[in-house]
């Protein structure tokens, strides 16, 4: 007892709550000015520990000494009718009152500015005008390995740190290959940032040596020039500790914008292993650069192969194995026969299923199989059950770039082209620079009879290489007049290089309400000694000159130029054979067509 009263005669007690309220409120203010001032992360760490430290050497010397008028004196020396302990008492209980009261306000205050501020802000004051603060880009992580091989590495880590920011409600992430074509240019962060809209930047690099991976990232608010996150990791070379990375960088950058009041609810990312096997997932990532950039088919295929003998478990190599085998055909890297490719398709994408049920690729892999069995009419498709599937994929991966294109292709079928249209443009907006869906985007706008924004859409998808002339919608530069950028167009060499009558065609195209068959000849045979055009391309060129027999790829089908072929009894053959005449029978018929009687229909 006389040791509890002389410490509440020396104030201690009353030094201690001072002390810890001022540190509380220190602590505040080092939180709001660590972003603005660039701080290091650690900073409020630091603050705390300091703090820490200090609070046992605050009471030592608030027991051994005592303020009086003379100054600081050891409280054994100042005499007992001298002491002004009780005066300063007084005043320490005003400053704890005070400071509590501070205290009261600011927590109250937080908690009505955190009950109306919304998950994600997206914009601070004045920035109307300017990217959403809630906005990022990732950009292609620098190979800094020794034998600069390991870029496929250093692209995938930077890939999936994306993939995973873009599942954060509320965070506006730039799509990879927006974000990833401005690999290896001279360009400044900022002038990025401004060409991809967005106010903040990641960029890193990765360096593999022997066992071992340095990881280096950095986060950085363009609008202020400044750093919010910066990092390095040095951990052996395992899959657990690559993944372990990515699960730290995510959940770092969503800390930073939480501090800088980008987000206002912390979100917590949990990055799973998909794979135990390091040289499995190497080789998966060595494949889905390949299948990404629509190059090598074959070798990605056979890189998938070598991933699932190392980890049968793997569902991400089993999904793009089963994505791949059409693909495979259709960019001309293998003649396999369609009941192969069917066959492999369905193989590979219920592996993948039976590992994870939720593998949105997989399951608009099994759909792209049995529309393309339905259009090409070597099955009759329940074409609304096809539809539905690919509405499933989207719902586990709404980003899913393959999955769109290839349902913007079955609404296409149907004739249903405004859900096209919208497909197709969810798929721009998501991958600007994804060439499937930018050329059906312009292509499925001619169909629409918007020829204009067909041949903005065309001229943007070029400019951007998100286009190739040989899929050049030919049928809207001959409406257009543009009749240099047809013939040049015709004249590439994936498409009619080195033949001689593109002023035929030109004129051919102009006048679609003719048959040209002699051209169409000529044009045969011209790819059979060539062998220049893919099967999609020659019927695409070919079937406004009256070649009804081609079986056209979807959106062609309800072109201008393509009237003639719409009112052909190998057009009418061609929809119940697929089952396209039982769909719309269901669900309506489009526009351009109508039911005559029980069993018949009529186009225009």
């Amino acid at each position: 007892m006389k040791l509890l009263d002389e410490l509440k005669r020396r104030n201690v007690f009353r030094v201690a709550g001072v002390y810890a309220v001022v540190a509380w409120l220190l602590v505040q203010v080092v939180v709001a000015v660590e972003a603005p001032l660039s701080l290091p992360a650690w900073t409020d760490t630091l603050v705390i520990v300091l703090f820490g430290i200090g609070f046992p050497i605050a009471m030592i010397l608030a027991w051994a000494f005592e303020m009086t008028p003379e100054g600081v004196k050891l409280t054994a020396n100042v005499p007992e009718g001298e002491s002004i302990a009780p005066k300063t008492g007084r005043r320490l209980d005003l400053t704890i009152l005070a400071g509590l009261a501070l205290v009261g306000a600011m927590i109250v205050a937080d908690r009505l500015t955190a009950d109306r501020a919304p998950t994600i802000a997206t914009s601070e004051p004045g920035e109307a005008d300017g990217p959403s603060a809630a906005s990022i880009a990732v950009l292609p992580f620098a190979d800094l390995s020794p034998g600069k091989d390991q870029e496929y590495f250093s692209e995938g880590i930077a890939e999936e740190i994306l993939n995973v920011l873009a599942n954060v409600s509320g965070l506006e992430v730039a799509s990879r290959t927006s974000s990833f074509q401005f690999k290896g240019r001279e360009i400044g962060i900022p002038e990025i940032a401004r060409q991809l809209e967005v106010r903040h930047v990641l960029e890193g690099s990765v360096r593999k040596s022997g066992d071992t991976i340095r990881i280096t990232a950095q986060l950085i608010d363009t609008q202020t020039d400044r750093h919010l996150w910066s990092e390095t990791f040095d951990r052996p070379l395992t899959t657990h500790n690559v993944f372990t990375i990515q699960d730290e960088i995510a959940n770092a950058i969503v800390d930073a914008l939480d501090k800088a009041m980008v987000t206002k609810t912390p979100t917590k990312i949990l990055v799973e292993a998909v794979t135990d096997s390091l040289t499995a997932y190497d080789l998966y990532l060595q494949a889905r650069t390949l299948f990404q950039s629509r190059t090598r088919l074959d070798e990605a295929d056979a890189l998938l192969a070598r991933a699932v003998e190392q980890d049968a478990g793997f569902a991400k190599a089993w999904e793009m194995r089963a994505a791949l085998q059409s693909l495979i055909v259709e960019y001309g890297f293998s003649e396999m026969a369609r009941e192969a490719v069917d066959k492999r398709t369905a193989e590979y994408a219920k592996r993948a299923l039976a590992l994870d049920a939720r593998s949105a690729m997989a399951i608009a892999s099994l759909a792209k199989m049995r529309m393309d069995a339905a259009i090409s009419l070597r099955k009759r498709g329940d074409i609304a059950e096809i539809i539905a599937d690919f509405d499933r994929a989207l719902a586990i991966e709404p980003r899913n770039a393959s999955a769109l294109n290839w349902r913007g292709s079955a609404h296409a079928s149907v004739g249903a082209l405004d859900k096209a249209r919208e497909d197709y443009a969810r798929c721009t907006d998501f991958e600007p620079d994804y060439a499937p869906c930018a050329e059906n985007y312009y292509a499925i706008l001619g169909s629409m009879g918007r020829d204009e924004e067909a041949l903005a859409a065309y001229k943007s998808a070029l400019d951007r290489g998100a286009a190739k002339t040989v899929y050049a919608p030919f049928a809207v530069l001959a409406r257009l007049d543009e009749e240099l950028a047809f013939k040049t167009a015709s004249n590439s060499p994936s498409v009619l290089s080195g033949w001689t009558r593109h002023d035929e065609l030109y004129e051919a195209y102009r006048h679609p309400e003719n048959v040209y068959p002699e051209l169409i000849g000529d044009i045969v045979r011209f790819q059979e000694k060539n062998g220049l055009m893919t099967p999609s391309v020659m019927e695409i060129l070919v079937q406004p000159l009256g070649a009804f027999e081609y079986h056209v790829v979807p959106y062609n089908a309800w072109d201008a130029s393509s009237r003639s072929y719409r009112q052909s009894a190998q057009f009418k053959n061609a929809m119940r054979k697929s089952g396209i005449i039982d769909y719309w029978r269901k669900h309506g018929f489009p526009p351009q067509c109508k039911p005559v009687g029980n069993d018949d229909f009529e186009c225009e």
